[in-house]
């Protein structure tokens, strides 16, 4: 069975369950399979745009992103960006996971997620980008140590070569490395990451940094994809 039967399959299952707006469920089903078509990951620092998403009315059915946020009005007094329709998004996407990984490493994958939330809610913006540069140089180490362990996962998930083991030791650090950068530039720029960033968006003082961490980016993804 393939990923989007799976999603689909998962989002029915639990869209019995509650009970939406007229015509939002399918929406949301109709979104994800058309976007299966394209090679993106489901979370990069993004679990970053994934993991960060919007508010509606829905009964208190208890989803998995309530793990992570308690709630989706938690979440949203914490993050102003977000949707029902992204929340749901995202639960299909953690019933994936949960689905595809054994219990030890789902159970490894959510603490970190835990811990990559849980910092997005202290130290990031209404968007949920954090400036890695304004923390502490203690909690910047502990977050790039939790975004060193927790891409391999995403990788995975996305049915892509492990980019860890693609890469050399060095490569994969300054993949690390641009992904933080990444994150800063579209906190320093007020950007939303919920869609592809246009450089225009950037503020243009940051823009030649920000188009170089995209480069490298950008190579990484064509490694896995080759």
């Amino acid at each position: 069975m393939n990923i989007e039967t799976r999603l689909r399959e998962s989002l029915q299952e639990r869209g019995e369950k509650i009970f939406p707006p007229a015509g939002l469920k399918m929406k949301v089903i109709s979104n994800i399979s058309a976007k299966s078509k394209i090679k993106k990951r489901i979370l990069t620092g993004v679990l970053t745009a994934s993991l960060l998403i919007p508010t509606s009315v829905f009964a208190s059915q208890f989803l998995l992103p309530d793990e992570l946020y308690g709630s989706f009005d938690n979440l949203k007094t914490h993050i102003v960006s977000i949707t029902m329709e992204g929340y749901l998004r995202l639960d299909a996407k953690l019933a994936k996971a949960k689905g595809e990984l054994g219990d030890d490493e789902y159970n490894e994958f959510i603490s970190l997620v835990k811990n990559l939330t849980s910092a997005k809610l202290e130290y990031g913006d209404k968007h949920g980008n954090i400036n890695f540069e304004s923390l502490p140089e203690v909690k910047e180490e502990e977050m790039k140590k939790i975004l060193f362990e927790i891409q391999p996962y995403f990788d995975r998930l996305n049915n892509l070569p492990s980019s860890k083991d693609l890469l050399t030791a060095e490569e994969y650090n300054r993949y690390i490395d641009s992904l933080m950068t990444q994150q800063e530039i579209m906190e320093k720029s007020g950007v939303n990451p919920d869609h592809y960033v246009k450089i225009e968006e950037i503020s243009p003082s940051l823009q030649a940094e920000f188009q170089e961490v995209r480069d490298f980016i950008n190579y990484v993804n064509e490694k896995q994809t080759q």
